[in-house]
């Protein structure tokens, strides 16, 4: 499961260039051939919205998929994508990932639908919930497959979950400017903000996950839980204001999981 480690110099970097270059790219040219959406993206779908979000959910895999080619051709290739077929751990990493945050989601909106009925849980298994089945998969290639063991080779598992965190909350940026940047106005740096905290907060989880189990399954499906479980359980007629309360309020949440995680493990800090 380690041979795709063996890569040549710079390949982190070049992953990274790799996955940022597409969905800002792709972005730019929508914007200038079909102009920018007048509202919240997840709202009104459109063949141009699909063709960021496509171009978005695909890079961390061709990003992932051209480095280990760069280095290894087909064997890397296999390597990278071989990962998934290491699945059978125990049933507690399988409840950890797939339940840690649809529950903290839910037990957020609870706390939050005593002060406003606009936070009242619903049950959404729509389109969007199931597209991130898929979408979560293509990027977890990228982040967990690739981009996770070749910085945990270099530094703590902590410090791995901050920075790699920042730079996939950073790499949401363009494509959040174009889908979710009418909708909150002037009000988009603090929303996006607060997002990036808990973006943050799941790539710690999803590193130490990893860190237990070497598993880029568990680190897809604690990604799917983070982003099917919003899709699924937060209502999507919040407005501007109130999509901002949750996002900060979930993101607080997940600042007190990744404590109680560093409590608990403090193998995490070394290095």
């Amino acid at each position: 499961m380690q041979k795709h480690l063996d890569l040549k110099k710079n390949s982190l970097l070049l992953y990274f260039v790799v996955a940022f270059a597409l969905p800002i790219i792709t972005t730019i040219v929508v914007v200038l051939v079909a102009g920018a959406p007048s509202g919240l993206v997840v709202n009104e779908i459109s063949v141009a919205a699909l063709v960021v979000v496509l171009a978005m959910v695909h890079a961390p895999m061709i990003a992932a998929t051209i480095v280990v080619f760069r280095s290894q051709r087909f064997a890397g290739i296999a390597n990278l994508f071989g990962q998934l077929k290491y699945w059978k751990f125990g049933p507690q990493w399988y409840i950890t990932a797939i339940l840690i945050f649809p529950a903290t989601i839910v037990a957020v909106l609870l706390v939050l639908s005593l002060f406003s009925s606009s936070f009242t849980p619903v049950l959404s298994l729509g389109a969007m919930a199931f597209a991130a089945l898929f979408s979560t998969l293509l990027e977890e290639i990228g982040w967990t497959g690739l981009a996770t063991p070749l910085m945990l080779k270099k530094m703590s598992p902590l410090k791995v979950g901050l920075y790699l965190g920042f730079i996939h909350a950073m790499w949401h940026l363009a494509a959040n400017i174009y889908g979710a940047g009418a909708f909150h106005g002037n009000l988009f740096i603090v929303n996006f903000l607060a997002t990036s905290i808990g973006i943050i907060g799941l790539r710690i989880v999803t590193v130490w996950i990893y860190m237990r189990t070497g598993s880029l399954v568990l680190g897809w499906l604690t990604h799917l839980g983070f982003t099917g479980g919003q899709l699924s359980f937060v209502s999507l007629t919040l407005t501007s204001g109130e999509t901002i309360v949750w996002n900060a309020a979930f993101s607080i949440a997940l600042i007190g999981i990744v404590f109680l995680l560093l409590a608990r493990n403090r193998d995490l800090i070394g290095r």
